[in-house]
């Protein structure tokens, strides 16, 4: 099982959207944590419409944390489903901006270390990691996550950002994975750049690409409701290139774990090792 974690270094290129996209089309029981430190969650108050219970999020886990009862059943508690099945839930993110104060360094490194513990049974985790660099942002769960998918658009200025911001990626746990563990998810390929000019520009791989489908993306995100009939959207270029994506995805997490677990000598011999 595997941590995923999604952010952004400038604007809204599709963060959110992208990680419940993942979420609903990924292949296994799945958990997203939304872990955008902005405010006014977006999947209460967007995917779901409002229909779920509100006083359920992030803000009681840094209330559990601060009083020593933050635990594996406090955070299931807080979850909710994103589909009937029950195979996709939901941790919802603040309320308001203002809650982030509460989020303090030592409650995400302490979530990041539960969330290790909900892999081992058999739950994907991903982040929604909002962007980078935010006060009180989730910088624990970026670093502790086993991919981190920037997800970038194509235009040049958005390709420049992340060029400039590579050096303030998280990078892991030191164990050599750097190049390994991040990676591009990029919105509207060729709208005007490609994956290969994407790459070259960000000194990224580019690990999977998801198309730029505006009026689904917003049907999602809670102009319908979609909970019980998300088949109305299977046909959608969103949904469609959000199943590739996946499947990108896990291919990349496949590859990096292919280099942790090579032995030590030949990591060394092959010119993988930590430089």
């Amino acid at each position: 099982m595997t941590v995923l974690a999604f952010t952004s270094v400038r604007g809204a290129p599709g963060v959110t959207t992208t990680a419940l996209v993942a979420a609903l089309t990924w292949p296994r029981p799945v958990l997203l944590i939304e872990a955008d430190v902005a405010g006014s969650s977006s999947i209460k108050a967007g995917h779901l419409r409002g229909e779920v219970d509100h006083e359920l999020g992030l803000i009681n886990l840094a209330l559990a944390h601060r009083n020593g009862a933050l635990s594996l059943g406090t955070l299931r508690r807080q979850t909710i489903a994103l589909t009937d099945d029950g195979a996709r839930l939901a941790l919802p993110g603040l309320a308001t901006k203002a809650q982030a104060a509460s989020l303090t360094d030592d409650f995400w490194a302490t979530l990041a270390s539960l969330l290790r513990n909900v892999t081992l049974h058999g739950v994907d985790v991903l982040v929604d990691g909002g962007r980078l660099g935010m006060r009180h942002g989730p910088d624990a769960l970026l670093r502790a996550a086993d991919l981190l998918a920037v997800v970038c658009r194509t235009a040049l200025d958005d390709l420049v950002a992340v060029r400039s911001n590579v050096d303030q990626l998280p990078d892991g746990a030191g164990d050599g994975t750097v190049l390994d563990r991040r990676g591009l998810v990029l919105v509207g390929e060729g709208r005007p750049h490609r994956a290969g000019e994407a790459a070259e520009a960000t000194t990224l791989p580019v690990w999977a690409t998801v198309d730029w489908d505006p009026v689904a993306a917003e049907r999602i995100n809670g102009r319908e409701r979609l909970r019980s009939s998300l088949s109305q959207l299977t046909s959608s270029r969103l949904i469609r290139s959000g199943r590739g994506a996946v499947t990108e995805l896990l291919a990349a997490d496949d590859r990096r774990r292919q280099v942790v677990d090579l032995p030590l000598e030949t990591t060394v011999l092959s010119g993988k090792g930590v430089r």
